[in-house]
């Protein structure tokens, strides 16, 4: 396994996971913006709100070790949304369909961490911030699995 262990290694690793965590902030946001159902739409405002949080600790997280934090989403995530978008307005049962890409997104989100984890030499307190994250959007992928039995 090779481990990044350079600052820079390090704070593009730790900016990935912000690009992750504004795409699946705003993936939520639009995930609400697209269902009728209250229950499901506080759930996925809540989501982005936590989202929007993890973003602004890893922004602080990265500033702290000296680097320049991304801003964007991801180009692949933007067209993802758009085709959430397209999906949902065909869809005949759209909530499914949009709880499935909620939890797809999840996934990669969850992959990305573990990379994150696995792979690069992290200081201790920079750690436990992903673990505490990663932990958070483990329960959220299971109650996005759950919630796709059902809707």
């Amino acid at each position: 396994m090779n481990v990044k262990q350079t600052r820079g290694e390090i704070l593009d690793a730790l900016n990935t996971l912000l690009t992750r965590s504004h795409d699946a902030e705003e993936g939520y946001q639009e995930a609400a913006e697209n269902t009728k159902d209250s229950e499901l739409k506080s759930l996925f405002l809540a989501q982005s709100r936590q989202r929007a949080e993890y973003a602004m600790e890893l922004d602080r997280e990265i500033r702290t070790l000296g680097g320049e934090p991304d801003k964007n989403t991801s180009i692949l995530s933007d067209l993802h949304r758009a085709w959430i978008n397209i999906k949902s307005a065909f869809a005949s049962d759209n909530d499914k369909a949009t709880v499935q890409e909620c939890q797809r997104g999840d996934k990669e989100a969850l992959d990305d961490y573990n990379n994150v984890l696995q792979q690069t030499d992290l200081a201790a307190s920079t750690r436990e911030l992903l673990l505490r994250q990663k932990q958070s959007i483990e329960s959220a992928h299971a109650s996005m699995a759950r919630l796709a039995l059902v809707v």
